[in-house]
């Protein structure tokens, strides 16, 4: 072998014109970009907040008025049923309707089922107050909803009001009473405005949103802490009020409105309205400044990751460019030792940069060798992927193989643990289930602070069902009276579980107490619709009597409590006649 030739080594200085330029190439390929992209995705963001912000609005007061209008609805509807009932005993006995202790019963028992009720009254047609509870309203003043029941002689809500000075705001909601088709007076039943705008509107806040509620004469019912309205005053009174009179209910395509100088401290506001049924308006209001701060949080976020970005990518770079030039300096003299006297295909120095043209003389001497070395590896290469493929190929079958496998068993536990949970006759959760099912939707209650219902369900007279038709048939209604009682079920959610015999446990996740009488009323009905066959039942077929109980905080973390106001209310309900929801 010939002596290597020593070749001069070229110092790699501190001047070093590919660092210049790479640095100033990085600042137009990747800085500069990566600026823009930050203030497109920055500007991006802000109109998605903006959007999804106005969205969360939007919802929030649509829940919240859907909230006012199910209150009144419910408690206009307490006071039509009660002047129904009595009007028509009255066409059958006219002295029943000036019996004034019988109206005070009534009166009694309804303030005591709906206690947001804080006076409730009854009128004759000429506005003279034959009952009320408490007793002492006897003496007030009609109260403007006669004027507009006698009116129209349908039911009516009213603006808010105030009975007396100095007294909390009132709005009432009344009904006629009707006596062969004619006005004879109403029942009315009037409501604290902070008793049922208060939490409502509290909860708007704890979301970070204002709320203010209008009569149809434009006066605020009731307004949260953060406006400057007071309860009768004139929304218009004011230049900021003003301005938020003129926002009109509108689609929810029609986006929000901001007002100027609508909160306590004169700062803006984006709003939106929301029309009742009783004609009454809720505004919902974000402060600017909860929208300013999100925009605010989300330009720094991007500034702070270009900040980033930028200072590790120079930092990379500068950390790179030095180990460069450490290792070019050391390569270059490893190879400067091995280097042959000649080589073939020379690289030319002058067409590499300057740092790498020592690099350039010494690859020249090593080419030759390297070409041999490479041309046996990848001979060597070759064989080796060639083996890999082949073995990639077999691991590739034998891991569908153990996915398949691994499938199928999945598919057969879970099948079986879904039977051991399931009542074979009906269908519906057995008793395994039922214990299941009862902790996992109290505790998603207790953590989404949401209401639970159950409905305790007991088959009437079904023992006489099967000592008359034998238990075959006994079965076979079972089976129908599950179906009836799924089919009044509307939500996905609601879970029917058999524990044993003829009881039946249906429980209604997020739903009211005055919610879940309506879906016993639609269970009972959907049973007797069956038309199962019952020669021992008083109406002749197979009915149900059911028990209704909803989570109370008393009840702290046992759902047994809960079930077990519901089978008392259940055995009240066989006691009052069976075929009955009851509470």
């Amino acid at each position: 072998m010939a002596a290597a030739v020593p070749i001069g080594i070229r110092s790699a200085g501190p001047d070093w014109a590919l660092r210049r330029d790479f640095a100033r190439l990085l600042v137009v390929a990747v800085v500069l970009p990566a600026l823009i992209l930050c203030a497109l995705l920055a500007w991006s963001q802000s109109a998605k907040q903006r959007t999804d912000a106005a969205t969360q609005l939007r919802s929030a007061a649509e829940i919240s008025a859907r909230g006012f209008d199910e209150f009144l609805q419910v408690h206009g509807a307490a006071t039509r049923v009660l002047a129904a009932r009595r009007g028509a005993e009255a066409m059958e006995d006219r002295g029943a309707f000036a019996d004034r202790a019988s109206w005070t019963g009534d009166l009694r028992r309804l303030r005591d089922q709906y206690p947001s009720f804080a006076t409730m009254r009854v009128l004759d047609a000429q506005g003279r107050v034959i009952a009320a509870e408490p007793a002492d309203r006897t003496g007030v003043s009609p109260g403007p909803c006669f004027d507009l029941v006698a009116r129209d002689d349908a039911p009516a809500s009213s603006d808010v009001y105030r009975a007396a000075p100095n007294q909390p705001p009132l709005a009432c909601v009344a009904s006629p009473i009707r006596v062969n088709e004619r006005f004879a007076g109403i029942v009315e039943g009037a409501m604290r405005v902070e008793a049922f705008a208060g939490a409502r509107v509290a909860w708007l806040r704890t979301h970070g949103y204002e709320a203010v509620l209008v009569d149809r004469l434009g006066q605020v019912a009731y307004a949260s802490s953060g406006l400057p309205f007071q309860a009768m005053d004139r929304l218009d009174a004011t230049g900021g009020g003003k301005a938020l009179g003129a926002v009109a209910p509108g689609a929810p395509e029609a986006g929000w409105q901001r007002v100027d100088g609508v909160l306590h401290d004169d700062a803006d506001a984006y709003a939106i309205a929301m029309g009742l049924d009783s004609g009454w308006r809720l505004l919902v209001l974000m402060p600017k400044e909860t929208l300013d701060a999100q925009l605010f949080r989300t330009i720094a976020t991007m500034l702070g990751l270009l900040v980033a970005v930028a200072a590790g990518v120079l930092g990379i770079a500068w950390w790179q460019m030095r180990r460069l030039s450490m290792s070019v300096h050391k390569l270059l003299v490893q190879m400067q030792r091995f280097a042959l006297e000649h080589a073939s295909s020379p690289i030319e120095p002058k067409s590499m940069p300057q740092e790498l043209a020592p690099l350039a003389d010494a690859m020249n001497s090593l080419s030759d060798r390297m070409a041999d070395a490479y041309r046996a590896t990848s001979r060597s290469l070759e064989e080796q992927r060639r083996l890999r493929a082949s073995l990639e190929q077999v691991v590739d079958a034998r891991e569908r193989e153990i996915a398949q496998r691994t499938a199928e068993l999945r598919n057969v536990v879970a099948e079986l643990d879904r039977l051991s949970r399931t009542d074979a006759l009906t269908g519906c959760l057995n008793y395994r289930g039922f214990r299941e099912a009862a902790n996992q939707l109290w505790r998603e209650a207790r953590d989404n602070g949401t209401m639970l219902s159950a409905l305790a369900l007991d088959i009437d007279h079904f023992k006489a069902y099967n000592d008359r038709y034998g238990h075959p048939r006994g079965d076979n209604a079972l089976k129908r009276f599950a179906g009836a009682v799924r089919s009044a079920l509307y939500h996905r959610d609601d879970v029917i579980v058999r524990p044993g015999g003829e009881e039946f446990i249906v429980f209604l996740p997020d739903t009211t107490l005055e919610q879940a009488v309506r879906v016993g009323e639609r269970i009972c009905a959907s049973v007797l619709h069956a038309d199962i066959a019952h020669a021992g039942s008083p109406v002749g077929v197979l009915t149900v009597s059911i028990g209704v109980a909803t989570n109370l905080p008393e009840d702290g973390d046992d759902p047994e409590v809960m079930l077990a106001r519901a089978d008392a209310a259940l055995y009240r309900a066989k006691h009052q006649g069976r075929n009955r929801v009851s509470l």
